[in-house]
């Protein structure tokens, strides 16, 4: 959990005050409400909802699909003009986050908020780093 608060504390630095925290299930949630609860202690109240993704192999899709569940709360609230931090535990291949924000842009369209961010606490190494 320490790494979590850290996290936490240098999304503060960094200035970012997010509308929406969306935590990835499973191993994002702990982090998602280590961040929710330091941002609420420095006064900045945040909306937070936790979606799932899955992998899957389905008719017509390529291997290893990546399937996101969940978002109809996000979809129904986003507007453009605000800002969605996007946590999780680990960052591995990328694929899961990069689902989650294309199934977004996809269902909110003019809706999808202007600043989208992501922030994990850790990465594994040899994996994509951008």
């Amino acid at each position: 959990m320490r790494d979590s608060f850290l996290l936490a504390e240098q999304i503060l630095k960094d200035g970012f005050i997010p509308n929406f925290i969306v935590a990835v299930w499973r191993g994002g949630t702990p982090v998602g409400i280590a961040v929710q609860e330091l941002l609420q202690y420095a006064g900045i109240p945040t909306n937070h909802i936790a979606i799932r993704t899955s992998y899957y192999t389905g008719i017509g899709e390529t291997k290893d699909s990546v399937r996101v569940h969940g978002l109809g709360y996000l979809i129904r609230e986003l507007n453009h003009g605000d800002s969605l931090l996007i946590v999780d535990d680990v960052f591995d291949s990328g694929r899961s986050i990069d689902a989650i924000i294309t199934a977004l842009e996809q269902r909110t369209r003019r809706n999808m908020p202007g600043d989208v961010r992501v922030a994990t606490p850790w990465y594994k190494p040899g994996k994509k780093q951008d």
